[in-house]
């Protein structure tokens, strides 16, 4: 019993010594799944979609999001048809977690182009609040003599501290 003692009173003096542990809710959901995102600790990430083989025009949307420096981040995202359309188009939302709901943050502008089968758009030097995770989520579509097939990416969640 007095060797309990003394080990733990020797444990609580090394962790006056040296500090504390510090447990954050990074620590806590790493590695958890919310709404098919997975939580890491990268410092960048990137989702590529492929639509249905059904479609005709829609080939694929990407979107990525990268830790850029201190509490910034960069989203860009593309949208490729697999033959020229009439409308194509891309959307970037950087989206944070809050209490296990992924709220949107920031909407990024909409690029769209005409007659052609690629279109793509960066938004650099986002400035967000640290800790929270965040990821990007991306809206892609085209349109082709009235048909309109779209689709959606989701990355996986980075932690901003």
């Amino acid at each position: 019993m007095k060797q309990v003692r003394k080990f733990t009173m020797v444990m609580f003096l090394l962790c006056m010594i040296f500090g504390t542990l510090h447990v954050s809710a990074a620590d806590e959901l790493l590695g958890t799944v919310v709404d098919g995102s997975l939580l890491t600790e990268e410092t960048e990430v990137t989702m590529t979609v492929y639509p249905k083989a059904r479609w005709s025009y829609l080939s694929d949307g990407t979107g990525s999001m990268a830790v850029t420096g201190t509490r910034t981040v960069r989203l860009s995202g593309s949208t490729a048809a697999k033959k020229t359309v009439d409308t194509i188009y891309v959307k970037m939302y950087l989206q944070r977690l809050v209490n296990g709901t992924w709220c949107t943050y920031y909407i990024g502008t909409k690029s769209t182009k005409y007659d052609t089968y690629y279109t793509s758009i960066t938004e650099t030097n986002i400035s967000v609040e640290g800790g929270y995770y965040y990821r990007a989520y991306g809206s892609h579509g085209i349109n082709k003599d009235g048909t309109i097939e779209s689709a959606s990416s989701y990355t996986d969640g980075i932690w901003i501290d």
